[in-house]
Parts: structure tokens; C-alpha cells; sequence
């Protein structure tokens, strides 16, 4: 299963996305922040933003297939274009959950991706509370709706 945390930056994509693969015991985490890092693309522009998603939903789809139906795979991007979160979903038919994080807070405004495509998201969560609120939030839709199994630290 992928589960595909995204929203604009300092929305908590990276923050409830660690929680996320930490509670269903998985190492499989993808970073927005960390993925650019390993593959130098500085390009903030749409073409960098694209080649980064398609990377990244490349590996995604790659981890699934390997590690179904034991393993799990967290996504905390931007991931700003509907039509690649809909690629994302295609190749992974019944095995992706997607989860818009939305927050009014002022953190990291300048990196703000405009052409911003919100889609149809399973779930949209505003993240303006505590962090384990915004957990307790992410915790209980996955349960309720995919009864997914947490593990507590």
C-alpha cells in the first residue's frame, strides 16, 4: 500500500509522513526534501517539480510491487499535478490512499507552488493543530476507512 501525504511546503508532510512509517513499521519513506537531495535536481520550476514527482512515484510504485502484500510505502510530497498523483493511483490500483495536508500557517510561503492542483484527494486534513493532534487526525481516518494496522512506540 502507498500512502501519499501531500500539500503545499510546512504544511507537515514530512513531519506526519515519519509518524505514519514509524507506526505501521515500514522503511519505506519517501521525502520530498530528501529525494531532491539524492538526485541534485535544484529545479523549483514546473519541468523540475515533474521529473522529481516522476522519480519519486517511480521508486513509490517499484517498493510496492516488491514488498506487496507485507510492506508499506509512505510518499511526503508536494506533488502539486493531479494528473501525476492520477499516475500514481493507475499503477497502483487499490493500493494507494492519497491524503491533502492543508495549513494557514505562514511557514515556507515563498516555496508555495502556484499552479497548485488540489484533485480528490480520500482524505483532506487540516494540520494547524499539534503535531499529535494532526497524528490522532491521520491515525483515525486510516482506520476507520482502510483499517490499517498501527503499531504504538
Amino acid at each position: 500500500m502507498i500512502y501519499s501525504l501531500y500539500g503545499q511546503p510546512g504544511s507537515g508532510k514530512t513531519t506526519l509522513g515519519k509518524l505514519l512509517a514509524e507506526r505501521i513499521k515500514t522503511p519505506f519513506i519517501i521525502d520530498g526534501d530528501e529525494f531532491r537531495k539524492m538526485f541534485t535536481n535544484k529545479n523549483y520550476g514546473r519541468d523540475g517539480r515533474e521529473e522529481n514527482i516522476r522519480n519519486a512515484n517511480a521508486v513509490a510504485t517499484y517498493l510496492n510491487k516488491k514488498s506487496h502484500p507485507y510492506g508499506h510505502v509512505v510518499i511526503s510530497l508536494v506533488n502539486p499535478y493531479k494528473g501525476l498523483r492520477e499516475e500514481l493511483w493507475d499503477n497502483n490500483e487499490g493500493q494507494y490512499i492519497e491524503v491533502l495536508l492543508q495549513s494557514n500557517r505562514k511557514l515556507r510561503k515563498k516555496y508555495h507552488v502556484e499552479d497548485f492542483e488540489k484533485g480528490t484527494p480520500n482524505f483532506t486534513m487540516n494540520t494547524d493543530d499539534t503535531v499529535s493532534h494532526g497524528w490522532a487526525k491521520l491515525k483515525k481516518l486510516l482506520d476507520a476507512s482502510f483499517s490499517v494496522q498501527f503499531y504504538e512506540q
